[in-house]
């Protein structure tokens, strides 16, 4: 209708609050970009700029990733740290070390939840006379999809092969980089077309296992773990109680 919008939205006083509003919330909002791209963080809080959104089981919330250790033989807390880290990966090696400072030890079982698992942490601890004990968590695409999981390859270290349900043996064909580690994936696809139970495996032509090139740290741990069965009982008793 040839209407000029432009000026219908300056003569009335109550749009053009919103309009300037808008406009307002969008430079505050490019002020908000700009700090977050100087500084390489993925979030800022609004309430409490040291805080993080953290998401837990439960609930999900602007908060603060508390780490604490228990020292299991007094059922005390012997260290603590107050994190903006989102999760806890990479937060084991850092919590135990100062723990065993103070325990005085050469070495002390860290005995921690899935939350915890990565490799470059678990092997740092080795590293540092703590000997880690870390539930391995159940993940990957053939897990979801209810194939076999990985446990169930047993791993061959002096032919540097796994050994599938089937009996057959995979291989090392492939390498390739993740972020400072090499993975190797393990396949035979000769032995997947011939496979009885192959759909109980993969939907694939072929079933593929990878590998860390560091891996033999998981499997030392995954013995330790198994030898000792009751030590995560023992963990859930002890530092769950704190929280």
């Amino acid at each position: 209708n040839g209407e000029d919008h432009t000026s219908s939205a300056t003569s009335d006083p109550k749009l053009a609050d919103k309009i300037a509003s808008i406009k307002a919330k969008q430079q505050r909002h490019k002020v908000l970009l700009d700090e977050m791209e100087r500084s390489g963080e993925s979030q800022i809080s609004l309430s409490d700029p040291d805080s993080r959104y953290q998401s837990g089981k439960v609930k999900a919330g602007v908060s603060y990733n508390v780490q604490i250790a228990v020292d299991c033989k007094h059922k005390l807390i012997i260290e603590q740290e107050v994190s903006t880290q989102i999760g806890d990966l990479g937060l084991l090696a850092k919590t135990a070390e100062p723990a065993r400072e103070i325990l005085g030890c050469d070495e002390i079982d860290v005995v921690s939840d899935r939350g915890y698992f990565k490799i470059e942490d678990i092997e740092a601890c080795e590293n540092k006379g703590l000997v880690p004990y870390v539930a391995k968590p159940r993940r990957g695409p053939a897990v979801r999809e209810g194939f076999y999981s990985k446990e169930v390859f047993t791993y061959d270290g002096d032919r540097d092969q796994y050994i599938c349900p089937g009996g057959a043996y995979l291989e090392p064909r492939y390498r390739r980089k993740l972020r400072d580690t090499m993975l190797i994936d393990y396949c035979n696809r000769a032995a997947c077309k011939s496979c009885a139970i192959k759909t109980r495996c993969t939907g694939s032509s072929f079933r593929q296992i990878t590998r860390y090139e560091n891996e033999a740290v998981l499997d030392r741990m995954a013995v330790r773990v198994r030898d000792r069965p009751d030590i995560m009982n023992e963990r859930r008793n002890s530092v769950e109680h704190p929280f």
